[in-house]
């Protein structure tokens, strides 16, 4: 590929004024958690005005060193755990820097396949695209699975690809130095490392994307039709013959020419349907007529993947505890927060009749919750005197109840008394509330 147009990366242009208070902004924003040294994002602006020149003094005469990355572990879909590393808040801040202007030129070369963690670019936006080539007729999609990419990258091969495009050394060696920091975890400290990018580091991202660039544009010089979000990627095609070769010399060249290694269990080759996944999205036929008379030329549509949906129903249990932990006000503020996140992501792909059964769900475990937490019989006879209106001594007979709470939660009077409406006023929220208002 051609350099022209491509500016000089320069440890000048990394601690200029504007980069910094640009990266400074970021890091601010983004908050995140303390690193090894217990350094929290609102004592960053102290530091730097106590040693208004050592951090940037350091970086040009090549004495600045990372410290360890803490180390910490979130759990997967699948129950194992992701690890992630938290770099200190001073080295997030120089990452942000470097990424920034990192960024600003390699924007210049990326894929217009490519959407992950690029300005203005989103995973509607990758859903989008793979949704325009099904459409096309290109049915037949690859999933590719890159085995732990993100702790399996290649440094050499890393720095020689960095290397092609900056010619300032002492940027390439800055970046090497991210790339080796040592990792804490309960209280101790690795050697340094050898392989890979820790995943919650700032610079992480955009050297990924740099790494599987070199893929990009592989296919793209070949015509061959993708969608990558970072390591995630569907790879479209016209049959299965096509998508069997294609995968077979995808697999040669990113095992012998990036050293990765591609997953042969996870990755796939499979007919666009609900069954194939690309960033929690299936592809589907099956919609509402109004969506089909809505875009007429459109045989494929997006649709909430069912594990993502699973999922979706085991955190609305987990959040409407019936033992209401916290109290009312923050399960509701909690349910809130959740699905306006979970339906923001995934608006538009919610199918209709899923969403209607689980939204019948959702408001009978709200009534479980709060027959529960009304606990003693004159209590809940006095709650449902004052939604209803009246008091019966057959109401005053069922507020003694001892039948289970998830039973009495599906019972008329309940139902009468907890409407979905009267629950939409006291602000409890559901997919359909959400939705609706996105």
């Amino acid at each position: 590929m051609s350099n022209i147009n491509f500016e000089s990366i320069t440890l000048e242009r990394i601690v200029a004024k504007g980069n910094l208070n640009k990266a400074y902004k970021k890091v601010i924003n983004n908050r995140g958690s303390a690193g090894v040294d217990g350094m929290e994002t609102c004592g960053l602006l102290g530091y730097i005005k106590e040693h208004p020149y050592e951090i940037s003094s350091s970086i040009l005469n090549g004495t600045y060193r990372p410290q360890p990355i803490k180390r910490v572990y979130i759990p997967k879909d699948n129950g194992e755990q992701r690890p992630l590393g938290i770099p200190t808040v001073i080295d997030r801040f120089v990452q942000q820097a470097v990424a920034l202007v990192l960024s600003e030129e390699y924007e210049k070369v990326f894929s217009d396949n490519s959407f992950g963690f690029r300005p203005t670019r989103s995973c509607n936006g990758a859903i989008t695209r793979a949704l325009e080539y099904v459409n096309s007729g290109l049915e037949w999609v690859i999933d590719l699975d890159l085995s732990k990419f993100f702790d399996t990258v290649n440094h050499s091969k890393l720095l020689q690809l960095l290397s092609d495009r900056i010619k300032d050394g002492r940027v390439v060696s800055l970046i090497h130095r991210f790339l080796r920091a040592p990792i804490s975890e309960d209280g101790k400290v690795s050697k340094k490392v050898t392989i890979g990018t820790p995943q919650g580091g700032v610079i992480s991202p955009i050297l990924a994307n740099i790494m599987l660039n070199e893929l990009d544009q592989l296919l793209d010089s070949r015509g061959i039709k993708f969608v990558r979000y970072a390591d995630d990627m569907v790879i479209l095609c016209g049959s299965k013959k096509a998508a069997e070769r294609i995968l077979a010399n995808v697999t040669e060249f990113v095992e012998k020419k990036l050293f990765l290694k591609v997953n042969k269990d996870k990755t796939k080759i499979l007919h666009a349907c609900e069954k194939s996944q690309f960033l929690g999205f299936g592809f589907t036929q099956r919609v509402s007529q109004r969506k089909k008379k809505e875009r007429p030329s459109q045989k494929y549509f997006a649709t909430v993947h069912e594990k993502k949906r699973a999922k979706f129903l085991k955190n609305i249990k987990l959040i409407l505890n019936r033992k209401a932990p916290g109290g009312i006000a923050k399960v509701k503020e909690d349910l809130k927060v959740f699905i306006r996140g979970w339906c923001n992501y995934f608006k538009g792909a919610i199918p209709s009749e899923w969403m209607r059964k689980s939204d019948e769900l959702i408001r009978r475990r709200i009534r479980q919750l709060l027959w529960k937490q009304w606990k003693k019989p004159e209590n809940r006879y006095k709650e449902f005197s004052i939604r209803l209106g009246w008091r019966t001594p057959s109401l005053k007979e069922y507020a003694y109840s001892s039948n289970r709470y998830w039973r009495m939660s599906n019972t008329a009077q309940i139902k009468k008394a907890l409407s979905n409406y009267t629950l939409e006023e006291e602000g409890w929220y559901c997919i359909e509330m959400v939705e609706g208002q996105l």
